[in-house]
């Protein structure tokens, strides 16, 4: 390969044009040039750089693409790999918080101090928590590795991004005095099974409001998680929201019970509604068999428990009560989490490092009574 630099006239700056061979498709000569360079050094060196990208494949053909049209193109790539509920989130994190402040920048023209910046100005000044602003930076790294992909960018420029130290929120949850007080004043809520589900297994409302008769196995006291409702309400996902979130979970007589007379109840809606009901198979559902919607089940629980005076926590915070309540009576961390659907056992110990200083005293009063 050949290359050579030269003095524009004109300009009085420097260039350089190289030969980089026939294009395959006409035969004709090709040549690559650049210029702007104030001195003759400044392009030998950019044409040696040129030269040592180009024979090693590494080199990238400079463009104006900037980050929204790219953006535009990959979100109808990213329809196709993703739920439609994630394709959302992504957009709307998209949308107000990535396109606002890099939408109208070069691709080429984005690298790690701009993205660092960027994400510092979030930190300092938007109203994102930090669990949110990782997510940014995700979507940001996915999509970017994308452009990396197609030979647009060298690297990625969000790798090494610090992000911001992420603000532990102070979990609500209930002690057993007040679970108990709930369940004994919410049998007759149409809600109960869905309640006492959340309660006694951990499970995520999706999960529950997904769970299907043929996923419970009543004789046997055992759930197989395996499907979810999506936040819309209005599709169903095989899986649960992670690989160990798809599970088994061993349940007391009491939920066995509380299932068999769901059970008597969704048969007497299947013959009062007969050609109406929608046979979704789903334990959790509305009389003529349709999924419940999720706000709904959020609402109706908070409603419900401010008429019971308890304080108000949300409908997720009783899958924290249930892995508090089992912190608690000393079960294993590693059975709470593969029970909880964790991916990790230090997930289950770092959410709820809160429980641990009242098992710290127990341990010290135990070691009291044993050296006696």
């Amino acid at each position: 390969m050949r290359g050579s630099v030269k003095k524009d006239i004109k300009t009085g700056n420097y260039y350089f044009v190289v030969d980089v061979g026939k294009d395959p498709v006409t035969g004709k000569r090709k040549q690559k040039k650049k210029r702007g360079f104030k001195t003759k050094k400044e392009a030998e060196i950019a044409l040696n750089q040129f030269i040592n990208e180009f024979v090693k494949g590494i080199y990238i053909e400079p463009t104006t693409l900037t980050l929204e049209t790219f953006a535009t193109e990959w979100f109808i790539e990213r329809k196709l790999q993703v739920a439609s509920n994630t394709l959302k989130n992504n957009w709307i994190l998209y949308k107000y918080h990535i396109k606002p402040f890099l939408g109208h920048l070069k691709l080429q023209d984005i690298n790690l101090i701009i993205i660092q910046r960027y994400i510092n100005n979030l930190a300092e000044k938007s109203t994102l928590t930090s669990s949110s602003i990782k997510k940014v930076i995700t979507l940001l790294k996915v999509m970017l590795q994308k452009a990396v992909q197609l030979k647009i960018l060298k690297e990625n420029p969000v790798i090494g991004v610090t992000s911001p130290k992420e603000q532990k929120k102070e979990m609500n949850v209930w002690n057993l005095e007040q679970v108990n007080y709930f369940l004994n004043h919410s049998k007759r809520n149409r809600y109960y099974t869905a309640y006492l589900l959340a309660i006694l297994t951990g499970m995520r409302k999706g999960e529950i409001l997904g769970l299907r008769w043929k996923d419970v196995d009543l004789e046997s006291g055992i759930i197989y998680v395996r499907q979810i409702l999506d936040t819309s309400g209005k599709q169903f996902k095989a899986g649960a929201k992670t690989s160990a979130g798809v599970r088994t979970i061993h349940i007391p007589k009491i939920l066995i019970e509380q299932l068999k007379k769901e059970q008597k109840t969704i048969l007497k809606y299947k013959q009062k509604y007969s050609s109406e009901f929608n046979d979704n198979d789903l334990v959790i559902c509305t009389r003529y068999g349709n999924p419940i919607d999720p706000p709904t089940l959020s609402k109706r629980f908070k409603e419900h428990t401010k008429r019971l005076g308890l304080p108000i926590i949300r409908f997720h915070d009783l899958r924290h009560t249930h892995a508090t309540m089992l912190i608690q009576q000393n079960v294993n961390a590693k059975v709470i989490s593969e029970r909880l659907g964790h991916s990790s056992i230090h997930i289950t110990l770092n959410q709820y490092s809160h429980v641990l200083p009242s098992m710290q005293k127990d341990v010290a009063n135990r070691l009291d009574k044993l050296f006696k």
